[in-house]
């Protein structure tokens, strides 16, 4: 893993806005820079600071206020941006040309907890490559392309090990509705051994799965 990448993973984890994010990064660099210079090696610079999700932890928690805003709307506008560019993988299996926000909070059983849930599935699943699993899980125009090869072709450029599954951190829940359909769009980080996966899924109303998308 080489410094750039350590921080890079370290920064996206931050609950803070981007200013802030790559001021953080940039001074994260230069100390890491300067302790190499000392004689220090890469691996030992990073066994002794830790875990990426450690040290964004730390930083998040000292965060002030307006920062954390800052993180909660780029959140929700990464979801509602997702959406309304289509921006899918797998893609989703109808294209909204105007959707609308839809408060999941008036429907008994689209409870973030409930949907919280059904995300931690569709990962576990992805994660035991039972696609058989999957496609019985999702509406019929996904079907077809949520396979083994197709989900590897995503996988593997990213990294070819992603390693166990370490964590799954919060899911973020966005609701859109377009002519009478509503859509249950979800992003949730996800910690492997390896590599830190955003995962962008989306439902049906009746939480069927609708579409996945892996950065």
């Amino acid at each position: 893993m080489s410094a750039e990448k350590y921080v890079k993973d370290i920064v996206g984890r931050i609950k803070c806005g981007s200013v802030k994010k790559k001021e953080i990064g940039a001074q994260l660099l230069s100390d890491i820079s300067m302790r190499i210079k000392q004689g220090e090696t890469l691996e030992e610079i990073i066994q002794s600071m830790g875990s990426p999700q450690e040290i964004a932890d730390a930083f998040s928690q000292d965060m002030p206020e307006n920062e954390r805003k800052a993180y909660r709307n780029k959140k929700i506008g990464m979801i509602v941006t997702a959406v309304v560019l289509g921006v899918v993988l797998l893609g989703f299996y109808v294209w909204w040309i105007f959707p609308k926000p839809y408060t999941i909070e008036n429907n008994a059983l689209l409870s973030k907890e409930t949907v919280s849930a059904r995300v931690e599935t569709m990962v576990s699943l992805l994660d035991a490559n039972d696609f058989e699993t999957l496609q019985a899980e999702a509406v019929d125009e996904l079907r077809n392309v949520l396979t083994q090869e197709v989900i590897d072709k995503v996988r593997v450029p990213m990294s070819d090990d992603w390693g166990k599954r370490l964590s799954i951190g919060t899911t973020y829940v966005q609701g859109i509705k377009q002519k009478g359909e509503i859509l249950i769009v979800t992003q949730t980080d996800v910690m492997y051994e390896n590599i830190s996966v955003v995962y962008t899924i989306t439902f049906d109303e009746n939480l069927n799965l609708a579409g996945i998308y892996m950065r």
